[in-house]
C-alpha cells in the first residue's frame, strides 16, 4: 500500500496542506475543529485497521471537509452579510434510527414553505447556492451516490441516499469533526471516548448555524426543518445556539433501534476494513445509545417543556398525516392544503421497503431483547 498507508495518507498536517494547495486558500475558520480533527486522524491511523479502500475513502472524505471549510470562509469573506441571515424557529426532529425520523423528515419536507437540507448541499455547502433546483453540485453528488452504493451495495436498504432529497444534518456537522458519523465509518475507540465527552459543546452548533446561514442566504423558507440522531447527544448545545428551536422527538423501543444502527455501522465499516467485529459493534452502540438516552433526558428535564413534542413510532406509522398536523398545530406552523396533497403523493410514491427490506437482529450483534429492554427502561423521557 505504498503511498497509501494510514500514517502518510491520514496525516493531519499533510491533509491541511493538501486542502490549502488545492484551493489556494488558507483560512479554515474557527480553530475548534483542530482538536477533534487530530484525535480522529490518530484513531484512524492507530485503531481502525483500514484496508486500502478504507484509507482512500477516509482520505477523500476528510479532504472534502477541509476544502469545504476553506470555501465556506472564502464565501463569508466575500459576503459578510451572510452572517445576518435569520434562522427563526427551526423545527428539529430528534430520534434514533428506526424511530420514524426519516419518514417524518420526508413528510415535513413536503411543505413548500419550509427549508430543508439537500444531500448535495451537505456534501458541498460552499459557495452559497443560487438555486435549489439547478446547480452543478447536484450531478456531482449523483455521481458520489452511485459510486458509494457500488462500494457498499447494502446501504440502500438501510439508508437510501438521494442527491436532491432531504438529508440529515450530519453532512454539515461532520465539518466540525465532532460527530458520531465517524464511529459508524470505522472502529475508532479513542475518538469515541473523546466525542462522548464533547458532542454537546455549543461550539459545534455555532459553526453549523453559520453553514445554515450561508445555505439560506439566497434560498430561504419560513422555517428550517432539520433532523439527525446526532442532535440527541448534542441537545444542550443545540438549545444554546437555537434557543427558539421547536423540537419533535420520536420514540420506539430500543430493541428495534439498536440492531438497526449496528447493521448500518457494519455496512459502512465493511467498506473501509476487512476486520469488522459484529459483537464489538453491538457492545459499543448498546453503551453509546444508553449514555445518549440518559444525557438527553437530563437536558430535557431542565429545558422548556413547551419546546418539545413527543411522537411515538406506532402513532406516526398508523396516521402519518395526522401526526404532521398535530406537530404543526402544537408548534404553531402554518398548515396548508397544498402541503397535505404533497404528503399524500409522497406516501403513494414511497412505500416502505421500496429499496428492499433492511434485515438485522439483536442476536447478530451479541445482544438480547430482554437485556436491552431492561437497560433502556427509564433512560428516555
Amino acid at each position: 500500500m505504498s503511498g497509501l498507508s494510514p500514517d502518510t495518507a491520514l496525516n493531519d498536517e499533510a491533509l491541511l496542506q493538501k486542502a490549502a494547495k488545492q484551493t489556494g486558500l488558507s483560512d479554515f475558520g474557527d480553530n475548534s475543529f483542530r482538536e477533534p480533527f487530530k484525535v480522529l486522524l490518530r484513531s484512524l491511523r492507530d485503531e481502525a485497521d483500514l484496508n486500502t479502500q478504507g484509507v482512500i475513502l477516509l482520505q477523500r472524505t476528510i479532504l472534502r471537509l477541509l476544502i469545504n471549510r476553506l470555501q465556506t470562509e472564502a464565501a463569508f469573506a466575500l459576503h459578510p452579510e451572510m452572517s445576518e441571515t435569520p434562522i427563526e424557529r427551526p423545527l428539529y426532529i430528534l430520534g434514533f434510527p428506526r424511530t420514524g425520523t426519516t419518514l417524518l423528515h420526508n413528510l415535513l419536507a413536503c411543505d413548500p414553505a419550509s427549508r430543508w437540507l439537500r444531500l448535495w448541499e451537505g456534501l458541498h455547502p460552499a459557495p452559497p447556492p443560487e438555486s435549489l433546483e439547478s446547480d452543478p453540485r447536484i450531478a456531482q453528488t449523483e455521481s458520489f451516490v452511485s459510486g458509494f452504493e457500488k462500494i457498499a451495495p447494502r446501504l440502500a436498504s438501510a439508508h437510501k441516499l438521494n442527491a436532491t432529497g432531504p438529508e440529515e444534518c450530519l453532512w454539515l456537522m461532520e465539518h466540525t469533526f465532532a460527530d458520531f458519523i465517524f464511529e459508524l465509518r470505522a472502529h475508532i475507540p479513542s475518538y469515541s471516548d473523546w466525542i462522548a465527552g464533547h458532542e454537546a459543546d455549543a461550539v459545534w452548533y455555532r459553526y453549523y448555524r453559520r453553514q445554515l446561514q450561508m445555505l439560506g442566504w439566497k434560498c430561504r423558507g419560513n422555517q428550517w426543518v432539520c433532523k439527525a440522531p446526532r442532535h440527541l447527544p448534542g441537545l444542550l448545545g443545540l438549545l444554546e445556539v437555537f434557543p427558539d428551536a421547536r423540537i419533535v422527538q420520536t420514540h420506539r423501543g430500543a430493541e428495534s433501534v439498536l440492531p438497526s444502527i449496528c447493521s448500518l455501522c457494519e455496512i459502512t465499516r465493511s467498506a473501509a476494513s476487512n476486520t469488522v467485529d459484529k459483537a464489538a459493534i453491538g457492545t459499543h452502540w448498546h453503551r453509546r445509545l444508553l449514555e445518549i438516552s440518559r444525557r438527553s433526558a437530563e437536558v430535557r428535564t431542565a429545558a422548556d417543556a413547551g419546546q418539545f413534542l413527543d411522537v411515538q413510532y406506532a402513532d406516526l406509522t398508523r396516521n402519518p398525516i395526522g401526526t404532521v398536523q398535530r406537530i404543526y398545530e402544537y408548534h404553531g406552523y402554518t398548515y396548508s392544503d397544498d402541503f397535505e396533497e404533497r404528503m399524500k403523493q409522497w406516501l403513494t410514491d414511497n412505500r416502505q421497503h421500496k429499496h428492499g427490506p433492511h434485515r438485522y437482529s439483536l442476536e447478530e450483534y451479541g445482544l438480547s431483547e430482554e437485556a436491552v429492554r431492561h437497560d433502556f427502561e427509564g433512560a428516555t423521557p
